[in-house]
C-alpha cells in the first residue's frame, strides 16, 4: 500500500494542522477532527489505518472515545497524546488498547517517526523514512521534508548516500564503501569528492548526525529522541 489513512483527533487547530501537513508531506491521507464526535464521523464509512488521539478533547472524554472504539471492534493502532503529568489516564489508555503514549507538545518529526513504527509493526510498511534533527528524508519519494516548508527533491546520488549511511547506523563506512554504495560523478576515493558530497549533504539536511571519523570515514549517529529510528518504513 502506497500510503496510510490517518485520523487526528486534536484539541488545538494550529498544532493539528502542523501534524497533518507533515504527515501529508510523507504521502499519507490525513483527516482531522476536533472532538470525539468528529472522529466518529471521520471513521464512516471505513476506519483509518491509524488514529492520533489527544486526551484533552472537548466534550466526551478521550478515554471514553477510545473505549467505545475498542468495544465496537476497531483494531487500528492508536497513539495517545497527553499534556497531563498524571499517569492515570495514560495507564488506562494503554489498558484499553492504545499502542503508544506521547507527551504534548510533540514535534511533527517525532510523531511521524512513532507513526512509522506502528505502521511497520502492523504490516503497513513500504516507505523508507530517515529522521534527522530538523528534517526528514523520504527515501522512497526522494524528498526532503521540513516543517512549514515545501518538500525538496533530492538527487539520486544524495538518496543513495543517505540510504548507505542510515542503513548502517553507528558503523564507520570508509570512503571506498560510500563510493561503491553511493557513486557520484567521480569514482576516485582519494580525490576527496566524497568529502565534498558529505559536506553538501550535511548543509542541506542541517544535521550533525553524519559524523567524521578521523582517518577512517563517516558514521551516521541517529538523532536522540523517543521513537526515532535510523531507517524506518511507513506506509
Amino acid at each position: 500500500m502506497g500510503r496510510a489513512r490517518i485520523a487526528i483527533a486534536y484539541d488545538g487547530a494550529e498544532a493539528a494542522a502542523a501534524h497533518a501537513d507533515y504527515l501529508s508531506g510523507l504521502g499519507h491521507e490525513v483527516l482531522v477532527a476536533g472532538s470525539g464526535a468528529g472522529l466518529d464521523r471521520l471513521m464512516e464509512p471505513a476506519a483509518p489505518d491509524l488514529i492520533v488521539l489527544a486526551l484533552d478533547l472537548p466534550g466526551e472524554r478521550s478515554i471514553d472515545v477510545l473505549r467505545r472504539l475498542r468495544q465496537r471492534g476497531e483494531r487500528c493502532p492508536v497513539v495517545i497524546l497527553t499534556a497531563d503529568p498524571d499517569p492515570f489516564e495514560r495507564i488506562v489508555g494503554l489498558e484499553l488498547g492504545a499502542d503508544d503514549v506521547v507527551a504534548k507538545p510533540v514535534e511533527p518529526q517525532e510523531l511521524a517517526a512513532r507513526v512509522a513504527g506502528l505502521l511497520r509493526r502492523y504490516g503497513r510498511a513500504n516507505r523508507e523514512i530517515v529522521a534527522f534533527e530538523n528534517a526528514t528524508v523520504d527515501l522512497t519519494a526522494s524528498r526532503l521534508l521540513r516543517v512549514g516548508q515545501a518538500p525538496e527533491r533530492l538527487g539520486p546520488a544524495e538518496v543513495m548516500l543517505v540510504r548507505a549511511l542510515a542503513g548502517r547506523p553507528n558503523e564507520v563506512l570508509t570512503r571506498d564503501e560510500l563510493i561503491r554504495q553511493a557513486p557520484g560523478e567521480s569514482l576516485d576515493a582519494f580525490d576527496r569528492s566524497i568529502d565534498n558530497r558529505i559536506a553538501r549533504l550535511r548543509q542541506k539536511l542541517d544535521t550533525q548526525a553524519i559524523v567524521t571519523v578521523r582517518a577512517r570515514g563517516y558514521m551516521f549517529v541517529a538523532p536522540q529522541g523517543p521513537g526515532r529510528r535510523p531507517l524506518a518504513k511507513a506506509a
